[in-house]
């Protein structure tokens, strides 16, 4: 179990960074989602990498009704609807979309892009969508604000021959193509870095009854009380800076004992990592998403800066989505309704090749780019019915964060 690929999909970390996506998503203490059993049967030959990301699972699978979708003539309209662009992840995504975009012009393959942003209304959304229906666009990308809120516009577009292809939170309809991650597998190998490393741990939380947070801590806390793990402090940080670093301060300043390890699944490690250093503390390993600010805080502190983690980017998030979607137009037909994602994993080795001379320790809105692609295309070709890229796409040529 300690050795497969960490998965996720969120980010101020895991959530935060997400905020504004499918908020309805299985109430506190749901089971996993139902897969067909016609769709487990190709989930069973994936490859291992791929098909241990659906174990747990909250997202629901079933085969994919764009198997046989035929190719749509190019150059294709391209339609991106956002719920939310209130953080600096979001608008990352979006830049990176539209990048993206700019180079398939180029290569004669897209012929526009086009962006509506709703701000969290899911009526407005669905408005949106349909818009983009009668505007005749190609496929469109989204980051959904409700997970059930925009199934009938969804229905709609693929009535219509326009594939939606959903990114960071996936939808219900069966007519949708999900790009997803799993969030227990994510709490539970971050539980299981940690246990390797202190018999106490420090356990801080994202934004309580959260349900992507309730499927990341009862992970973590499964997986502890198989180890015999002790969580010598339980807080909430709700994915704030300000919130966590009071909290792990009050925490640690309660608890007399030693504290090895800090379980964390957002952005905020930095603030962790100095709220230790303010207190005199033993410098802990500490768990979440690797981001700008905490590359510059372990430039500054080497000494003082433990990471184990992954790497909840927006620059892969955005290159999948839109790599998928350029395949179904091509017609090579996505066999499941929900493609997971294994996030990389980053540990403390990979942080002076992450690192840039922009990242300082205000650097929150800079992302680093992961060497690489948590799903290439030989990997890709796995969900798909016909392998093959489509377009002039290379990983290695992700824009410097610096620039």
């Amino acid at each position: 179990m300690r050795k497969r690929i960490l998965a996720a999909a969120a980010l101020l970390g895991a959530t935060l960074l997400l905020s504004g996506c499918a908020t309805d998503a299985p109430a506190p203490g749901a089971t996993a989602a139902p897969v067909a059993d016609d769709a487990q049967a190709v989930i069973d030959a994936l490859p291992a990498e791929l098909s241990s990301q659906y174990e747990g699972a909250m997202s629901s699978v079933a085969l994919s009704p764009y198997a046989t979708f035929a190719e749509v003539p190019g150059p294709w309209k391209i339609c991106y609807s956002d719920s939310y662009q209130g953080n600096a992840w979001r608008v990352a995504v979006n830049d990176e979309l539209k990048r993206l975009a700019d180079q398939y012009t180029d290569a004669g393959l897209v012929s526009d892009f086009t962006v509506a942003v709703s701000e969290n209304d899911v009526a407005r959304q669905n408005q949106q969508i349909r818009q983009f229906i009668e505007q005749k666009c190609s496929a469109i990308i989204t980051i959904a604000g409700s997970s059930t809120g925009l199934n009938q516009a969804i229905e709609a577009a693929s009535d219509a021959g326009i594939p939606v292809i959903t990114i960071a939170g996936a939808v219900t309809s069966p007519a949708a193509v999900n790009v997803d991650s799993n969030y227990s597998v994510l709490g539970s190998d971050l539980a299981g870095v940690v246990a390797e490393n202190s018999d106490n741990v420090l356990m801080v939380k994202g934004i309580e009854g959260n349900p992507i947070a309730v499927q990341q801590n009862d992970a973590a806390k499964a997986t502890w009380s198989a180890d015999g793990t002790t969580i010598a402090s339980e807080v909430n940080g709700d994915w704030t800076p300000s919130v966590t670093k009071e909290a792990v301060l009050t925490a640690i300043t309660t608890f007399p004992g030693d504290i090895g390890a800090v379980w964390s699944t957002g952005s905020e490690t930095a603030v962790i990592a100095q709220a230790f250093k303010d207190s005199g503390r033993d410098a802990p390993v500490i768990t979440g998403s690797i981001t700008g600010d905490a590359l510059g805080f372990w430039k500054e502190n080497p000494d003082a800066y433990k990471f184990d983690g992954v790497a909840l980017t927006p620059n892969w998030t955005a290159q999948t989505g839109f790599n998928i979607a350029m395949r179904i137009l091509q017609g090579n037909g996505p066999t499941l309704s929900t493609m997971m994602v294994p996030v990389p994993r980053i540990t403390e080795a990979d942080l002076p090749e992450m690192y840039e001379t922009c990242m300082t320790t205000d650097a929150a809105s800079i992302f680093p780019v992961v060497p690489n692609d948590p799903l290439p295309g030989d990997l890709m070709d796995a969900y798909f019915t016909t392998a093959g890229n489509v377009g002039p796409f290379e990983y290695s040529q992700s824009p410097d964060p610096c620039s």
